[in-house]
């Protein structure tokens, strides 16, 4: 009897090796093989932080990926590297975009979506923190979705700023302080390490998309250890009468640190819903 090849491991390579890329090559490494996944490699901006990988994973430059034969490539560094390496990255593999901020930039947008559609791959938008994702969703398409807000609340050393934000922060005084309320795009760019969860809200309620999601922002010292994401639904209404339902999820978080626990946890299990879908964005 003629002996079949047992079936190819799906390749991730990860791009960004903070906390999360750590724990995501991790979990690659240790839990992977078993559930049809390896690890292809791993690439970061600053080269450096990798000398502790073997070499053969590490990928020193992105124009080598093409090399890999890699399935999925999942970035977990900076929304910039979807600006400048989606595209390519796209005509060759599914993509993970961890920094979906990037998406508030229409010209990103358009670009990664046509990429998408041309190459036959999929943009995989992790929902991360964001709670009632799949509801969301179902409430847009029916087009019963009238409002959607997200409050993110963290201790003052938990942000990554930029801009006006920054210097707002610095200057901020030693109780809870509102940083940003309103339109979700202009606070994208302000803090792309930190809203990533806002932008999948977007993602998940396109008719509202960007300019519709409401975002709030809270810098609260007295809250060190700890990431609370509040979002709020509210249904098309009839009479002043409307659905209404408002979720509030705590996440426990080493001080200091932008991604919470329970958060790298979620990018696993999104990680392995990525495969099937083909040439579309695709939440996960």
């Amino acid at each position: 009897m003629a002996q079949t090849e047992p079936p190819r491991c799906r390749r991730v390579g990860i791009l960004g090796y903070g906390r999360l890329g750590q724990f995501l090559a991790g979990q690659l490494l240790a839990r992977g093989p078993p559930l049809g996944l390896a690890l292809a490699f791993v690439w970061a901006r600053d080269g450096g932080r990798l000398e502790g990988l073997p070499p053969p994973l590490r990928l020193p430059d992105l124009r080598l990926l093409p090399q890999t034969e890699v399935d999925l490539v999942v970035e977990v560094a900076h929304p910039c590297v979807a600006r400048e390496h989606g595209e390519d990255i796209l005509a060759h593999a599914d993509f993970m975009l961890g920094s979906p901020t990037a998406l508030a930039d229409p010209e990103t947008e358009r670009r990664l979506r046509g990429a998408a559609a041309r190459g036959g791959h999929t943009l995989y938008v992790p929902r991360g923190a964001l709670w009632g994702c799949e509801d969301i969703q179902r409430m847009d398409q029916a087009g019963t979705l009238a409002a959607l807000k997200v409050t993110m609340t963290k201790a003052p050393q938990s942000f990554r700023l930029e801009g006006r934000l920054r210097e707002q922060l610095a200057v901020a005084g030693g109780g809870r302080t509102v940083l940003y309320e309103g339109p979700l795009r202009p606070l994208c760019p302000l803090a792309p390490n930190n809203v990533n969860t806002m932008a999948a809200a977007a993602v998940a309620a396109p008719r509202l998309g960007f300019d519709g999601v409401r975002a709030c922002l809270v810098a609260d010292p007295s809250v060190p250890d700890w990431h609370i994401v509040e979002v709020e639904v509210t249904g098309v209404g009839d009479g002043g009468r409307a659905l209404s339902v408002t979720s509030t999820r705590r996440n426990p978080v080493a001080r200091g640190a932008v991604t919470g626990d329970a958060t790298r946890d979620a990018f696993w299990s999104s990680l392995m819903a990525c495969h099937g879908h083909g040439g579309c964005v695709q939440l996960c």
